[in-house]
């Protein structure tokens, strides 16, 4: 009985991982209750040898994501989902993990913002060009085509900065599931 409520809360925690892939991971938590079976091991003790269903499935969730991110090119939503996955993993990830991703997409938000301003600026000098007397159409022309490259120029190197930071992300919590899942065996 303990076998089958041990598989059962697993399978319930992995719902978000596609179907084929939960068998996969289920088949080998499978194999572990037999072969303590065999051995002459109780159920009990093979449930008290995996540990705790909900920290696995948490492992197991957080090499899913990140995996998933990397697949994705490190797109900022699956990124996002992976480190939520490892702040899900306990405080030190809360802190060391959650706090710098937040600070970092607030930066590269305001860099977005920016690029932003300064082509809509553009817009701005055309305007005052055509019906403002403070600059001529030239003057307008010339400072809009200034502001609006400056605008794509930095929207294209946050858009770089942001894939960076991605991949810095992913490298990190690559790490970081390993070093939990190395600690959680010892």
């Amino acid at each position: 009985m303990i076998r089958q409520q041990f598989l059962q809360e697993l399978w319930e925690l992995l719902a978000p991982v596609p179907e084929p892939i939960r068998r996969d991971w289920m088949y080998d938590y499978e194999e572990h209750f037999r072969i303590a079976v065999e051995n002459g091991q109780s159920e009990e003790a093979a449930a008290v040898e995996l540990g705790d269903p909900r920290q696995i499935a948490k492992e197991l969730l957080l090499g899913y994501r990140v995996e998933q991110a990397a697949d994705k090119n490190g797109s900022i939503t699956h990124v996002s989902r992976a480190v939520l996955a490892a702040v899900s993993l306990g405080f030190f990830n809360l802190i060391f993990v959650l706090g710098p991703y937040i600070a970092l997409l607030a930066v590269l938000i305001s860099f977005y913002a920016v690029a932003g301003a300064l082509c809509l600026s553009s817009l701005a000098a055309i305007y005052e060009s055509v019906w403002g007397t403070e600059l001529t159409y030239l003057q307008g022309s010339s400072l809009a085509a200034v502001l609006m490259g400056l605008g794509i120029l930095t929207g294209v190197g946050t858009h770089r900065l942001a894939r960076a930071v991605a991949r810095m992300t992913l490298n990190y919590l690559r790490f970081n599931s390993r070093m939990i899942t190395r600690g959680n065996k010892k």
